[in-house]
């Protein structure tokens, strides 16, 4: 029986291994998006924040206390690392985390997401009952082995992320190399400008350099999993995995997320061994604790809740089958869905506001243009430029600041044209509709998103 594998004993050596690096990860994150400015640009300077729907309310902390909020995280990955109060910095960091994740969508990433749930999971698992100051200071919580439930829930979590990773592959402009291409051209210039080597960067630049490492990339993301399960070959999985991701971060940029993805790698290698190698004095020896008298239907409930979590984990990134529309375009089921580094979008939007005449009754005034730097960033009008639900809550903004000044009942429109993968500017919102007053249908489809235009073909699956 499933819980049955869930709950036999394992080696803690990886889980403790894991603490260790999970926690200076948080401290490279926070601190380092202090240093470059990252939360200044996204929580400080903006007037508004682009939140999760439904958790409008985190506004509130906007502003100069975001620093000291991500210094204050900071802190808690080092408690983290040294296994110091574990529970306390685990359980706030994890709030802390997702108060910054729904807080704003500007800077949207699924690696946040990876890491807010990660988060989350290290509140419940046992990383602090060796080797932390915890022990020194509380010596009956020390043990030498964790339920096999604990690798098997990370490796799980891979699993979902790898396989959606691929799957969502499955599209032309990524195997024909058009939105590959459009990145590596940028370094291709640099090459043939910068470093005078032309012939170098005309390869890399070329759609032939681009549709291999679409090819690779897909293979990586389908197979990387299987391959580290299985003995035979987990060293070259390994290998693998370490140029693919070192590739990405210089590439792309994308922070912390290949050495936390690398770091989840250590659930695939064998306890025993990773004990000897990294902590020869510990002998292995099982537990005889009270956690053996655990009650088996207690057991078989937690196993069931662990399989309710991966069946929602497995039904978001599916979701958008749900909703009519291509979510290439419509961007409806795009987050939470492991849809990484899949194409290039931009959008040319404009905002208009009709106010309610005041000599006629039931009447409008001629609609004027809203000023979108009165409200928000260069960063953020263009992430609004092709996310419908930032249109949304653009126009709800824009009511709601009228009627702050005593005009109510406005009507605000948005007229927005989106580019996919360099695509000419088709036309995306209805422009008539009237956006201050509809509901947003978060598992739905929003009447005003113009249907896909037929010249743009963006999936094989239409």
């Amino acid at each position: 029986m499933f819980s049955e594998y869930f709950f036999r004993k394992v080696d803690n050596s990886p889980l403790v291994i894991f603490r260790i690096i999970f926690g200076l990860l948080i401290v490279a994150e926070c601190w380092g998006a202090i240093f470059t400015g990252w939360v200044q640009t996204n929580f400080v300077e903006p007037h508004l924040s682009f939140s999760f729907i439904g958790f409008e309310w985190t506004t509130i902390f906007l502003g100069h206390n975001m620093i000291y909020l991500y210094v204050l995280m900071g802190i808690l990955g080092w408690f983290i690392a040294f296994g110091f109060l574990y529970r306390f910095s685990t359980i706030f960091f994890a709030i802390f985390w997702s108060l910054t994740y729904f807080m704003q969508k500007t800077s949207y990433n699924n690696h946040y997401y990876l890491f807010m749930l990660i988060s989350w999971m290290m509140t419940i698992i046992p990383a602090h009952q060796f080797f932390s100051i915890d022990c020194i200071i509380f010596p009956k919580i020390k043990r030498l082995t964790c339920r096999n439930w604990v690798p098997t829930i990370f490796i799980i979590q891979l699993l979902i992320v790898y396989t959606f990773a691929a799957i969502v592959k499955i599209y032309p402009d990524w195997f024909n190399g058009i939105f590959l291409q459009m990145k590596f051209s940028q370094y291709g210039h640099l090459f043939a400008t910068k470093y005078n080597l032309a012939g170098l960067g005309k390869v890399i630049s070329s759609i032939e350099f681009a549709q291999v490492f679409a090819i690779l990339g897909f293979l990586f993301d389908l197979l990387i999993i299987p391959a580290m399960l299985l003995k035979k070959t987990r060293a070259t999985a390994f290998k693998c995995a370490i140029f693919f991701h070192i590739f990405n971060s210089i590439t792309f940029g994308i922070g912390i997320f290949p050495f936390f993805a690398l770091a989840m790698m250590i659930f695939f290698y064998d306890p025993v061994k990773i004990q000897e190698i990294v902590f020869p004095k510990k002998s292995f020896m099982m537990d005889r604790s009270s956690e053996d008298n655990l009650l088996t239907t207690n057991r078989v409930m937690f196993s069931y809740l662990i399989c309710l979590y991966v069946l929602w984990q497995v039904y978001l990134p599916v979701r958008h089958y749900f909703i009519p529309g291509n979510v290439f375009w419509t961007e409806e089921g795009h987050r939470l869905s492991w849809r990484m580094m899949l194409r290039n979008k931009s959008g040319e939007v404009t905002v208009y506001l009709s106010k309610p005449d005041p000599k006629h009754k039931g009447k409008f005034l001629k609609r004027e243009k809203v000023i979108l730097d009165d409200y928000l960033t260069y960063k953020q009008i263009s992430k609004m430029s092709f996310s419908p639900d930032m249109m949304w809550q653009f126009a709800r903004f824009v009511k709601l600041d009228y009627e702050k000044k005593g005009i109510q009942n406005v009507k605000v429109f948005v007229d927005a044209k989106v580019s996919v993968n360099g695509s000419p500017y088709y036309q995306f919102t209805n422009p008539n509709y009237n956006l201050a007053y509809t509901t947003w249908s978060y598992f739905g489809h929003q009447d005003w998103i113009q249907p896909q235009p037929k010249e743009l073909y963006l999936s094989y699956f239409e």
